[in-house]
């Protein structure tokens, strides 16, 4: 058991007691020198987590769009052909017009209330949960969800599914069907 000085009165304590049995002093044994010492090795070890854990500063890639060997037409033309790949498949075309979808078919649902709506999606659902193609050669959509409730008269609220046909080249909605129930 090592022994030292009490911080307060100096009798002589052990290194581990809570209590001065002299002077009843908490932490006797442990001195200011001691406690500085301490938080320096704790700030040491938060700036070395800091300084491992930061991101780089420089990018990895470079945009794909952005070559500064090709003309701007070629730029251009590169864009074009990318947007039209995109067109032909479901998953891209759909997340590049999902956002104004949600917006345009969310007011289309809301003006079917004849009482009060209440949305029931929270994050990360999302009002529109499926979509596919209404006509793949027209580039027009489809997206479905059931996410929205609807009071009768009384004030009791119902689930509703929808399904929502929306033109990406209009940013419009061509269709709405509603019914009671879940997908």
């Amino acid at each position: 058991m090592a022994m030292t000085k009490c911080k307060e009165c100096k009798a002589e304590v052990s290194t581990k007691a809570k209590k001065c049995p002299n002077c009843g002093v908490s932490s006797p044994g442990v001195s200011g020198k001691d406690m500085l010492a301490g938080l320096g090795g704790i700030v040491v070890l938060v700036l070395i987590t800091i300084v491992a854990c930061s991101p780089d500063d420089k990018p990895t890639e470079k945009p794909a769009t952005k070559n500064p060997k090709l003309s701007e037409e070629d730029q251009a033309a590169a864009k074009k052909a990318e947007m039209e790949a995109c067109r032909q498949d479901l998953q891209c075309w759909g997340e590049e017009h999902w956002a104004a979808a949600t917006n345009r078919c969310e007011r289309e649902i809301e003006r079917q209330a004849q009482y009060e709506v209440k949305w029931t999606d929270s994050y990360p659902d999302t009002k529109l949960t499926r979509r596919g193609w209404l006509d793949k050669e027209a580039g027009t959509l489809t997206f479905y969800g059931d996410r929205v409730q609807f009071s009768n008269r009384y004030g009791a609220f119902q689930n509703y599914t929808y399904r929502c046909d929306y033109d990406p080249a209009a940013k419009s909605v061509i269709n709405l069907q509603m019914e009671p129930g879940r997908i």
